[in-house]
This record gives structure tokens, C-alpha cells and sequence, in this order.
């Protein structure tokens, strides 16, 4: 009997994807570095990696597309790469430094989940939106991006259109959040744990929320942005808990029942290398040198996995998903976005 021929595994492969995606993170770090160095009579061109890794993963969008063998990398990349990458930002704060921030954000987090959902539903209904895909926008916009739209739309049955519209809306009104909110911000509110606060509570997704801080921190050279708006990003992600299961129960058709909806793994790694920092700290010291080296090395694998998942969410942006549902319910997704960012901006200055 002639053995059969070896399968071919080109189309689940993850390399191919994670390399473009590794790529893009090395070139994008070495130009925002060439662009710092360019001599002083030449203005000088603010530049941060995860701004031009975002950039560069839109150009490359429509050839991701017709790359098969690229998908399952960027899958990684966007999955496992980005909830490592938010994990290692733990180890930048000490529980104290996490309580003190957690406290500070509860309310704002409070604020924007209930008036997010509540704005964003009206809109999108408004707009002609069904309930299916209002609920999802909303949960999109207010809560966590594509995860809390993915916990959703089992329990309230959505239509596949339905889903991938909103996926796509929630990440390119985000990924636009995460461009343009380090260099608006800063015009508005000049502290930047403030800042932080504010990209947490009002950006979507949790990698466009850490790129956006990360961001800002780069161009303006600040400490603080970053930590305030992950504490703040991962308490929204948490309400999914309570919010989802409420939701689905509200908007499913009679008869249905909500699915549980766990808490995200990654959460629980940040809150215990969060115990890690604190232990090391009381253990060789805070300013001990190989404890900071160790840090600080944490730090920069961080931002090149978020570069890495920038790259590979950018590249995963389809503009035709939002053809057959029409350009209203989008345009009232937009605007519960903006709607969220004065918000949290008005909470800030409040």
C-alpha cells in the first residue's frame, strides 16, 4: 500500500505570520530610533515604534489577505504575544503602586461602562443598528473591543455579519484612538498618569490601549502614562464578568442563557507578576542592579510583543466586513467612541 504523500502544513504554520510581525517590530524600533538621531538643524520628527508598527501593518493589510500562510502567525501574535505582553507590565508596579492606581480608576471605569453601553446602544439604534449589533458595539466600545464582542455574540446568537462588523469597526475606530490620542491628549491634559487614565477608559482593545501609552510615553519622554492606563484598561476588562452575563440575558431572544464568562488569564498573570515586583523589591532592594536589569528587559520584550501585535491587528483591519451592514451604525460607533473620550476627559478635569 503506497504511503501517502507528507501534509503540507504551510497553512497552519505559525512562522511565516510571526516573522512578518517580528519584522515590522524590529524596523519600526530602528526608525523611530534614526528619526530621534537626525542632526538638530533638522526639526525634530516625533516617532514611537507602536505608532509605525500600526502604520505599516495598514499598508500591509491588503497583502496579509491574500497570505494564507500568514494567518496563523498573526493569530499569535495577536493572541498569545499580546496577553504576555500586557502580563510583563506587572512587573512595573508594586501592589502598592497598583492599589493606588486601581483606586483611582474604579470610578472612571464605573462611569464610562455604564454611560459607553448606554450611548453607544442608543446610536447605533438610532442609526438603524439592530439590538444584536447595538449590544455588541456597545460591549465593544465600553468594555474590551473584540474580546467582550467575541464573549457576546454566542449568547445572543448574532449573525456572523453581524460579529465581524463590529469586530471591524471596534478595531479601526481603536487602532484610530491609538494614532491620534498621544498626540491630542496632551493638548488637554498635561499630567500623565491623567493621560493614562483617560487611554484606558476610552480606547477599545487592550493592545491599542498599552500602543497609545506606550506612545505617549516615547514621544513626550513621561513616566506614568502606561501604568495608569493598563490598571485602568484591565479593570474594564474585569467588568466583563458582571457586564456580559447581564447583557446577554437583556438582549437574547426568550428562552436562551447567557454563557459564563471566565476571567481572562492574562489578568491574573499581570496581578501575580505585580506579587513578583513587590517581592523582589522588598527582597534585594528597589534599586538593586540586576533586579533592574531583569525590569527592564521585561519592559522592552513588552513593547515589541505589543509592536508584534499592532502589526498583526492592523493587518487584520478587512474594510469590506463593514460594506454589507452600512456606514450609519459605524458612523454612530465612532461617535460613542469620541462621546467616551470627552467623558473620561470631563472626569479627569473634574
Amino acid at each position: 500500500m503506497p504511503s501517502e504523500p507528507p501534509l503540507n502544513n504551510s497553512a497552519t504554520h505559525p512562522w511565516p505570520g510571526l516573522l512578518v510581525c517580528a519584522a515590522i517590530a524590529a524596523l519600526a524600533g530602528v526608525l523611530a530610533a534614526l528619526l530621534q538621531q537626525l542632526p538638530e538643524t533638522v526639526p525634530t520628527v516625533p516617532a514611537s515604534p507602536m505608532v509605525l508598527a500600526i502604520l505599516a501593518g495598514l499598508a500591509l493589510a491588503g497583502v496579509a489577505a491574500g497570505r494564507p500562510s500568514w494567518q496563523p502567525g498573526l493569530e499569535k501574535a495577536r493572541g498569545i504575544f499580546l496577553k504576555t505582553a500586557v502580563a510583563l507590565i506587572g512587573l512595573r508596579l508594586s501592589l502598592v503602586e497598583l492599589g493606588l492606581l486601581g483606586g483611582r480608576a474604579l470610578p472612571l471605569v464605573v462611569l464610562v461602562v455604564v454611560s459607553g453601553l448606554a450611548l453607544t446602544y442608543w446610536l447605533v439604534r438610532g442609526a438603524g443598528g439592530n439590538r444584536h449589533l447595538a449590544g455588541l458595539l456597545g460591549v465593544g466600545t465600553a468594555i474590551c473591543g473584540a474580546s467582550a464582542i467575541a464573549a457576546l455574540a454566542p449568547a445572543l446568537k448574532a449573525r456572523p455579519q453581524e460579529t465581524a462588523y463590529a469586530i471591524a469597526c471596534v478595531a479601526l475606530v481603536g487602532l484610530l484612538a491609538t494614532l491620534l490620542y498621544p498626540f491630542l491628549l496632551p493638548q488637554l491634559v498635561h499630567d500623565p498618569i491623567a493621560v493614562g487614565l483617560i487611554m484606558g477608559a476610552a480606547i477599545h482593545d487592550t493592545a491599542q490601549v498599552t500602543a497609545a501609552a506606550t506612545a505617549h510615553e516615547q514621544l513626550w519622554q513621561l513616566d506614568g502614562t502606561l501604568n495608569a492606563a493598563t490598571v485602568t484598561k484591565l479593570i474594564r476588562n474585569f467588568s466583563m464578568v458582571l457586564v456580559i452575563p447581564l447583557l446577554a440575558w437583556m438582549l437574547s431572544e426568550p428562552g436562551t442563557r447567557p454563557r459564563h464568562v471566565p476571567i481572562p488569564l492574562f489578568i491574573l498573570a499581570f496581578l501575580a507578576l505585580s506579587v513578583v515586583r513587590s517581592a523582589g523589591d522588598a527582597a534585594l532592594g528597589a534599586d538593586h542592579a540586576l533586579w533592574q536589569t531583569l525590569i527592564s528587559g521585561a519592559g522592552a520584550l513588552s513593547q515589541f510583543l505589543f509592536a508584534m501585535a499592532m502589526a498583526a491587528i492592523a493587518m487584520g483591519i478587512r474594510f469590506g466586513q463593514l460594506r454589507e451592514l452600512g456606514w450609519k451604525p459605524a458612523a454612530a460607533a465612532l461617535t460613542a467612541a469620541l462621546g467616551v473620550l470627552l467623558i473620561a476627559v470631563g472626569w479627569v478635569h473634574f
